[in-house]
Parts: structure tokens; sequence; C-alpha cells
């Protein structure tokens, strides 16, 4: 009779379930930038930050 091993398939990627390692930018933009994206983020109930994420999620590589 042949053993099956299945150790491999009980075992959780690790990578899948680990949050992303987020880094810290820094840009300089004017005040009335600021203030406009300010304004946008609270207006679409989000952060600067995730505007920037889903901004260069669109970028092609």
């Amino acid at each position: 009779m042949q053993e099956k091993s299945t150790e491999l398939a009980a075992v959780p990627n690790a990578s899948a379930t680990e949050p992303p390692v987020l880094v810290r930018i820094n840009a300089q933009v004017t005040e009335a930038e600021h203030q406009k994206l300010k304004i946008y983020a609270a207006k679409n109930r989000t952060t600067i930050s995730e505007l920037l994420r889903t901004f260069i999620g669109t970028l092609k590589d």
C-alpha cells in the first residue's frame, strides 16, 4: 500500500496570511495640494495613504 503525504497541504502558506510590510515615504507638496488631498480623502472616507496605494496600484510595471 502506498502512503500519501499530506504534510505540505496541511501547512498554510505563511506569506498569504502575513500582512505586507509598509514603508514610509515622504513627498513635498504645496499646502493647497495637501489640503486638496485631505478634503478628497475625507469626502471619500479614506486616508491619503490609501489614496496613494490605490493610485500606485494602477501604475503599469
